[in-house]
């Protein structure tokens, strides 16, 4: 009993301590700008800077400037991520300059419309033929085609610039129920009134990171060593009860058996012990 009572005081003390651990991990709740780690918030690092050293119980977190070619545009406790290249080989050219705070802005020039795997307007890809493009990360839309309008060409198009028609009509527009092949060419001037645009599936762009050698890793392992203690001392408690249980079942099941054997015992010597004291006072009194 002394040791049952004392298994039971045990498993109770640990079950508020987990109570107690659960309980902080859930509590703790930081202001804006500010992170957790361990048992306390830091402070994030502004527009412009990237952490140098995390928090510890007694400092804050330490940060630096981002390096040059890389920015971060908002609070963080990370890392500055690098800046867009403008690839002018392929028709990309610079807007904006890359500051600490911003990224660099990229744009396709007139003849070129945005390659989708890039960042937008840091690599660009021609015009096809048939096509033109005014710059300004524009897709390429198709020429229009003077002859289906009934109009004269002024100006072909170029990879640049739409073909210029003339303002009168020079011969009657073409009927839709004239023949078959007249049929498709009205529908073609259907499509070219509403251009096409050219515009491949979109992969997401990946930015790179700077990673400083001497930056600490973006683990937090105070919230994670928390969750980890708290799982540690859920498997504990269960195991503790666990093992109470089995050892009050033994404990019952080998008293039982012993009893009854006492008993049985005493309940089959008595009558011998009266048949031998009855033979002797029968010796006696013969």
């Amino acid at each position: 009993m002394v040791a049952v009572g004392f298994d039971l005081h045990f498993s109770t003390v640990l079950f508020l301590l987990l109570a107690v651990t659960i309980s902080h991990c859930l509590e703790l709740k930081c202001k804006e700008h500010e992170y957790p780690f361990g048992e306390r918030c830091c402070k994030d690092c502004a527009p412009g800077e990237r952490m140098r050293s995390r928090c510890t119980a007694k400092t804050d977190t330490v940060c630096a400037p981002c390096q040059d070619e890389y920015f971060s545009s908002e609070h963080n406790h990370s890392f500055c991520t690098s800046c867009t290249i403008c690839n002018t080989r392929k028709g990309s050219v610079e807007v904006k300059k890359c500051e600490k705070t911003s990224d660099r802005v990229c744009m396709c020039v007139a003849g070129y419309m945005p390659d989708v795997r890039y960042t937008l307007g840091s690599a660009c890809l021609p015009c096809p033929e048939g096509t033109y493009s005014i710059g300004r990360n524009e897709n390429c839309q198709p020429w229009t085609n003077c002859s289906v309008l009934g109009k004269n060409t002024l100006r072909p198009g170029t990879k640049t610039y739409d073909a210029v028609c003339s303002n009168h009509v020079t011969q009657p527009a073409i009927s839709q129920s004239a023949t078959p092949a007249l049929n498709l060419s009205t529908t073609y001037h259907k499509n070219t009134t509403s251009p096409a645009v050219f515009s491949p599936p979109r992969p997401s762009v990946i930015p790179s990171i700077c990673l400083d050698k001497n930056s600490p890793t973006e683990t937090n392992w105070g919230s994670l060593s928390l969750v980890l203690i708290c799982l540690v001392l859920l498997m504990v408690s269960g195991m503790s009860i666990l093992l109470l249980i089995i050892q009050a079942a033994k404990k019952e099941t080998k008293k039982r058996p012993y009893r009854n054997n006492r008993q049985g015992e005493r309940s089959c010597r008595m009558p011998i012990q009266e048949e031998h004291i009855d033979s002797n006072s029968s010796l006696i009194k013969s």
